[in-house]
């Protein structure tokens, strides 16, 4: 007999850890180092570093951060915040300290922020859900591959299956004035594994884009240069530095992210795809046999007590 369950593929393998709010993939923004500059981030936002804000940054900018459970902050820092910024739509704050000077105004409320609250436990579990994450989709079988024909790079799927998964190089698709485009065909969802540092010059993603549905893995990047292009899907950069980008349609969740002005992390949620698995149980009569064996023993083990 076999049984059948629905998981998520590469699902969170820490998210009972988080006693106190939901899982990585609730936050539109999660970096286990530094943010250095400035953003608007429509969900919720964590930081386990510094939050140094070089304009004035907005979190919670489209009201996108989770109802339930009600201790969920549209900002967390678990280090220092420095500089200017907004928590938007009535949201909450909470921070280790506070640079003199520091400016965090409330938009929908009063005394929003809550200082000397401490975010360690929270940082290392979603520091941890990022690697197994990471780990996980890299692990994943390609089915999918990279077509390319001068500057144009055409990432195609042509099977049957729900979820298209890529294993590419970085090299090979973020070349100088490269275009990227996705044809999923009978697909819903993306993952395109990246392995090495990217550092993109003129690279634009061309075409249609299901921003919840894309993920980019960049799995053992330790930078990721985006420059000035505009990123369609989350983008998963576990141990990497990040750096600029036109914006992001879709979440970032990186070891540290640094911009040279004011950009926009929209909330396009990746959500993992559901993948049939399948799991052997014994046959009833062999249960029935199974059990009455451990009685035996556990019978044996009683009597030689006394």
């Amino acid at each position: 007999m076999k049984i059948y369950s629905k998981l998520l593929a590469a699902s969170s393998l820490s998210l009972c850890s988080l006693t106190a709010s939901a899982g990585l993939l609730d936050y539109n923004l999660v970096l286990s180092g530094n943010l250095t500059g400035a953003v608007h981030v429509e969900g919720a936002t964590f930081v386990g570093g510094n939050l140094v804000s070089t304009q004035m940054s907005e979190f919670n900018h489209k009201d996108f951060t989770p109802a339930d459970p009600a201790s969920f902050d549209g900002l967390e820092v678990a280090g220092n915040v420095s500089g200017q910024m907004k928590i938007m739509h009535g949201e909450t704050a909470s921070y280790g300290t506070k640079s003199v000077g520091a400016q965090i105004d409330c938009v929908g409320s009063v005394n929003c922020t809550t200082g000397g609250v401490d975010l360690s436990a929270k940082k290392t579990a979603l520091t941890s859900e990022m690697t197994s994450l990471a780990s996980s989709y890299q692990g994943l079988s390609a089915n999918a591959a990279a077509s390319i024909n001068g500057n144009q790079v055409k990432l195609i799927y042509t099977g049957t299956d729900d979820l298209a998964v890529f294993n590419l190089n970085a090299a090979d698709i973020f070349f100088q004035n490269s275009g990227i485009e996705l044809l999923l065909g009978s697909a819903t969802k993306a993952i395109i594994n990246v392995s090495g540092n990217v550092s993109v010059t003129n690279t634009n993603l061309n075409g249609a884009w299901n921003y919840s549905n894309t993920l980019w893995n960049f799995y053992n990047a330790t930078s990721v240069n985006f420059n000035y292009m505009a990123v369609r899907g989350s983008v998963l950069a576990a141990n990497a530095n990040v750096f600029d980008a036109a914006g992001f349609d879709g979440s970032l969740y990186a070891k540290s992210y640094t911009n040279s002005s004011l950009r926009e992390v929209h909330g396009f949620f990746w959500t993992p795809p559901e993948t049939e698995t399948e799991t052997e149980v014994p046959e009833p009569s062999l249960l029935v046999l199974l059990l009455s064996g451990l009685g035996l023993v556990g019978f044996s083990r009683l009597r030689r007590r006394k």
